[in-house]
């Protein structure tokens, strides 16, 4: 089967966001290393939560610390996305004329149904744009 332009954009978005989220993450892990904070576990929902505990220090003034925790609940708010983008397949699906990224999280299934999350690719697109801004904003904050 041929992939269309529309698959195409799926691919590329998907691929954006991922990236938008990796991006987010070294940045939170620098923000980590200036705030002399360390976790015991490589989980991104763990670094966010020890890096907003952290104290502001030498490194990172109070201000900047009030603007990097305001980001870092924008960021958490986007996890569960990332986490099925992440972990699960993406299987594209067609309904009359457009078509749909699903992600269906083996962590989220159960014998009695299916959960997927359905992205088209303009949501996707925004998607990795927010997450690019909340990692650019982490860098200058």
């Amino acid at each position: 089967m041929a992939i269309s332009a529309s698959d195409n954009a799926l691919h590329l978005w998907r691929s954006k966001t991922i990236d938008a989220f990796a991006h987010a993450e070294a940045s939170v892990d620098l923000l980590l290393r200036k705030s002399n904070t360390s976790t015991k576990t490589d989980m991104f929902s763990a670094k966010i939560d020890a890096l907003r505990k952290a104290m502001p220090n030498s490194a990172i003034a109070e201000e900047r610390k009030i603007k990097i925790d305001q980001m870092l609940v924008e960021l958490m708010a986007l996890l569960p996305l990332r986490n099925d983008i992440v972990h699960a397949p993406m299987i594209i699906e067609r309904v009359g004329e457009g078509s749909f990224a699903t992600f269906a999280n083996p962590n989220f299934q159960c014998n009695y149904s299916i959960y997927k999350r359905v992205l088209p690719a303009p949501r996707f697109q925004a998607l990795a744009t927010k997450v690019a801004q909340v990692a650019k904003s982490l860098e200058v904050s």
